[in-house]
């Protein structure tokens, strides 16, 4: 019998947890932007991605949302930045390539990171003051 739930076990596979390594990073990194950014500057996620059912997808194209928008926008002292968000081991898509490329053309500054201290870096590269810094 013991035989008989070994093999009934062995195709199974347990249900695998729904890994959010990006959507933990992006809490991350706009807890840190709360506290380092300047009170003169706002940081805001734009809520593009995930999954949607086809008439929800349409819709929100008709409302402008564009494929390939970074992950945060921050507005700070007359300037644009944007910041892709990727897990450890994450790519960015073709539309994100193109859309970093529309953007910087137009004049923002568009990274990608996968960390906080990449985020605060880049920042500090963008020569912004940050009042904290990261972990």
């Amino acid at each position: 019998m013991s035989g008989a739930v070994a093999i009934a076990t062995a195709w199974q596979r347990p249900a695998a947890r729904r890994k959010h390594l990006e959507d933990d990073l992006q809490r991350a990194v706009m807890q840190f932007l709360d506290l380092a950014l300047p009170p003169d500057g706002v940081a805001f996620a734009v809520p593009n991605g995930g999954k949607r059912h086809a008439r929800e997808a349409a819709r929100m194209r008709g409302m402008g949302v564009k494929a390939g928008i970074p992950d945060i926008a921050i507005c700070l002292r007359g300037r644009a930045l944007f910041i892709e968000l990727k897990a450890k081991r994450g790519i960015q898509s073709v539309a994100q390539r193109e859309m970093q490329q529309k953007l910087e053309y137009c004049g923002a500054v568009v990274c990608l990171a996968r960390s906080v201290e990449e985020v605060e870096a880049a920042l500090r590269r963008w020569a912004v003051p940050l009042r904290a810094r990261a972990a």
